[in-house]
């Protein structure tokens, strides 16, 4: 699999990922030449990541080898998305938990991970919910103690509003909840069916079986 993406112009598009939307000055700087050399245009995607657009395979093929030499991460399709991860506790006055370092644990062990469709996750700090955690897949919203898990969520046409599992949780313990919703996801699929979430898995089980499975409770 390949990260170039055809557009609907018939040009081709790169997406780079980051861990906890944190860039790298280096990978700046890849961009930076990307841009000037091929004639290419960035966006900032509202989902924290660099789009790279407006450019032909050839081009495209060019950036890539060199954002790989810069250590770029590429999005691709079906696969679990970079989390969207507020700053926390670490530079908020109103943050209560470090979502960045747990943004970087969630993208470490589950970025590349091929799965049905598509998976959104927010990591919010507190419960302002910059990160828009509660129309995540699987959202984190910081309280003093710890996180407090949202699962189903989703944006879109048709929004949906992410329940609240009961009780709020440590950082290790919402990791395994995640960990536990994503195999559910993959497991439970239905692969002749387009455009499945989160969400469709908990209809399917019904929320207090699906809240049982990720929380043993």
């Amino acid at each position: 699999m390949y990260p170039e993406i055809i557009q609907n112009d018939g040009s081709y598009a790169l997406t780079l990922e980051f861990a906890s939307g944190m860039v790298s000055p280096l990978i700046l700087d890849a961009v930076r030449r990307v841009v000037k050399d091929e004639g290419a245009r960035m966006h900032l995607t509202t989902s924290q990541k660099i789009m790279i657009l407006d450019l032909s395979m050839e081009s495209a093929q060019r950036a890539r080898e060199l954002l790989n030499r810069a250590g770029a991460d590429f999005k691709f399709p079906k696969q679990v998305y970079q989390p969207r991860v507020c700053v926390g506790s670490r530079y908020c006055k109103l943050g209560l938990v470090d979502t960045l370092e747990f943004g970087e644990r969630i993208y470490e062990r589950y970025s590349g991970l091929d799965i049905p469709y598509k998976i959104k996750i927010g990591v919010s700090g507190c419960r302002a919910s910059c990160a828009h955690s509660t129309l995540a897949d699987i959202g984190f919203i910081g309280r003093k103690s710890g996180y407090r898990v949202y699962v189903g969520g989703k944006s879109g046409i048709n929004p949906v509003m992410g329940r609240a599992l009961p009780e709020t949780v440590g950082e290790d313990e919402a990791f395994k909840i995640l960990g536990k919703a994503i195999n559910l996801y993959c497991e439970h699929s239905n692969p002749d069916k387009q455009f499945q979430r989160l969400s469709d898995t908990i209809e399917k089980l019904g929320f207090e079986g699906f809240k049982s499975l990720v929380t043993g409770n």
